[in-house]
């Protein structure tokens, strides 16, 4: 059969390339995978504003490159996807330092030195787009920077460098404080992506960004003692296997202050980050989200599972069941697991629900004297209709103290069920990221001591004084011990 070959246009395709949708952090993230891939210890990330145009540089001490091997790396496509690859390999397509720098810049470099020996290329678009070839430059002489120096005075190590940063990226045209805020984000999220590698979970490195060291932040909140830690489920799929682990993490109450409450919410915030976690050789693709999953209707990130965190282990030889992007940004699981992961998260949202709708204070392994009768509410009467329990002993104990007129109380309750604003607490709710653990003035500790103590005296004297006061604050938010302190020293008074 007879051929033809046709040549793509290089001016016309880099410019295409360009538009992936690579944001700063993403790209950051793809060169960041090439220098693990390396075996770095260090990565120096320098994003410099630069007068309002802005130069990003990525130094690393890995084993860099001879002239041959930057060849290969600067070359499209590379070993592309279907090339073997180690396990401590992060890349994917072969595209990553090509695309995701030239979405941020139209002149990338890259410097690299091997066993003392110093290459260097760059890939200029408005020279390609001038000459319409594949042409890279060698540089000589060298780029100058303090990163080069640092790279000369070593054997081994590899510098890209960004220049001439365009609109198509997300770093040019910011004055100064809108450009170090957006540093601020991408140490967030590079803390994110590689916190197992920031930890020492996989092979520890260190990460500085603009000389300061990037933390990782552990999206499942592994040491809080309050964080429950579901059974892991081993999957098997296409001959390999990987481990899908549920994580309820605590109740805004649990944490020690609104800081750290925050804190533990990640880049975005609470309801942005609940869901599946994908890794792929320890390093995080997915932060978060439902993956398409929930049966007929799709689930969405919605109050009740924002404690819901679900990490899914994949190796790299899954990729393209996994369906992953060039950006190394989303993942679809197979078809055939859909259930199976339909199920478990089912499970860990059904947990965070209930975690969520009682302060945690039902939560496996945490306050076990919490039983179900002293609640004073119960759910699930249709249209969010929330009734109050006819049978809680402080219910009863006030009827009855009523005599005759019992059906006074019973009126008011009524009345204080049907109209319970569902829809304003839900949104007070969702607009304050979680509900706030409510603070008392010593006054209001006072007074309400004064109230309890009353209903306290006319509840059954069968049942021990301290069992009956714990009926009434048991589930209220927050320390209560204050509180409780003080209707005790009420009721003692007027014994």
């Amino acid at each position: 059969m007879r051929t033809i070959e046709i040549v793509p246009s290089a001016s016309a395709l880099l410019q295409s390339l360009r538009g992936l949708g690579y944001s700063p952090e993403t790209a950051l993230a793809d060169l960041i995978d090439n220098s693990i891939a390396a075996g770095a210890s260090a990565i120096s990330v320098d994003l410099d504003w630069n007068g309002g145009e802005p130069i990003a540089r990525v130094l690393d001490d890995g084993c860099g490159m001879d002239a041959e091997a930057l060849v290969r790396a600067m070359c499209f496509g590379g070993n592309g996807p279907d090339g073997e690859r180690a396990e401590t390999d992060l890349g994917r397509f072969g595209l990553g330092l090509k695309t995701a720098s030239l979405s941020q810049c139209r002149q990338l470099s890259v410097v690299t030195r091997k066993a003392g020996v110093t290459s260097a290329l760059a890939w200029d678009v408005d020279e390609v787009i001038a000459r319409r070839r594949w042409d890279a430059l060698v540089l000589d002489p060298l780029p100058p920077s303090d990163q080069v120096i640092i790279l000369e005075a070593g054997d081994n190590g590899t510098l890209v460098q960004w220049e001439r940063m365009d609109s198509i990226g997300g770093l040019s045209g910011l004055d100064r404080d809108a450009f170090f805020l957006r540093v601020r984000d991408i140490g967030d999220h590079l803390g994110m992506v590689f916190h197992r590698f920031l930890s020492g979970d996989a092979r520890r490195i260190g990460i500085s960004l603009n000389g300061r060291a990037v933390r990782g932040w552990d999206p499942f909140q592994r040491a809080h003692p309050a964080t429950i830690t579901m059974q892991s489920e081993p999957v098997r799929h296409a001959g390999k296997i990987f481990t899908v682990m549920p994580y309820v993490l605590p109740h805004r109450d649990r944490f020690n202050n609104d800081a750290e409450y925050e804190a533990a919410g990640g880049p975005g915030g609470w309801g942005e980050r609940q869901g599946f976690y994908v890794y792929r050789g320890r390093r995080l693709l997915v932060p978060g989200g439902w993956l398409g999953l929930g049966g007929t209707r799709a689930w969405t990130r919605d109050e009740a599972s924002r404690l819901a965190r679900i990490a899914v282990d994949l190796p790299v030889g899954l990729d393209a069941d996994w369906r992953i992007d060039v950006r190394k940004s989303q993942a679809r699981p197979p078809g055939r697991l859909r259930p199976r992961l339909t199920v478990i998260a089912g499970l860990c949202r059904d947990r965070a629900r209930e975690v969520f709708a009682w302060r945690g204070s039902r939560a496996k392994g945490q306050l076990r004297q919490a039983r179900s009768q002293d609640d004073i509410w119960a759910a699930g009467f249709g249209s969010a209709r929330y009734r109050i329990k006819r049978d809680h002993p402080a219910v009863r104990a006030v009827s009855e103290a009523l005599g005759g007129k019992g059906a006074l109380v019973e009126g008011l309750l009524a009345l204080i069920e049907r109209s319970v604003p569902v829809e304003r607490i839900w949104l007070d709710v969702s607009e304050a990221e979680g509900a706030a653990t409510p603070s008392f003035s010593a006054a209001e500790i006072a007074q309400l001591a004064l109230q309890l103590a009353a209903v306290v005296s006319a509840m059954p004297a069968s049942t021990p004084l301290e069992e009956r006061l714990d009926q009434l604050i048991r589930h209220l938010p927050g320390d209560m011990s204050a509180l409780r302190i003080a209707v005790l020293h009420n009721l003692k008074a007027a014994s």
